[in-house]
């Protein structure tokens, strides 16, 4: 009885989440509920679709949702490896010279990659390699 309690728990944010979203993207529904479905099965979605057919609005729209951080890449020809995964800087104040980590655009819990295929190959193997 409480396996069918959690279920019907479940299905009711699904819902309301699929709801809320759906006041954005509207017209859609079924492409708001495969995404939702693909984030609890903790997976990684491909979303296609023509420009302008509000792919990033449906994800920005996701995170806020679920009040998680939302990153967006836009791959292009100069983009580095250490602009997604981050790089040491070094950072000079009063009491000396240090070493400080600074986080790129996947320490992030929603992330949307764009055009990945315009990256070198250096970059688009550090955008898997974060993803594993």
């Amino acid at each position: 009885m409480e396996n069918a309690s959690k279920a019907e728990s479940f299905r009711k944010d699904f819902e309301r989440l699929a709801g809320n979203i759906g006041r954005v993207i509207v017209g859609q529904r079924e492409v708001v509920e495969q995404v939702l479905l693909v984030l609890f099965a903790g997976g990684h979605a491909l979303v296609e679709g023509l420009p302008g057919l509000g792919k990033t609005k449906l994800v920005s729209t996701l995170a806020r949702s679920l009040s998680l951080s939302f990153s967006r890449i836009q791959f292009t020809p100069d983009l580095m490896p250490a602009d997604i995964t981050g790089t040491d800087v070094l950072v000079t104040g009063g009491a000396g010279a240090e070493i400080e980590f600074r986080g790129g655009r996947v320490f992030t819990i929603v992330l949307l990659a764009y055009d990945i295929i315009r990256a070198t190959p250096r970059t688009q193997s550090a955008l898997l390699e974060a993803i594993e």
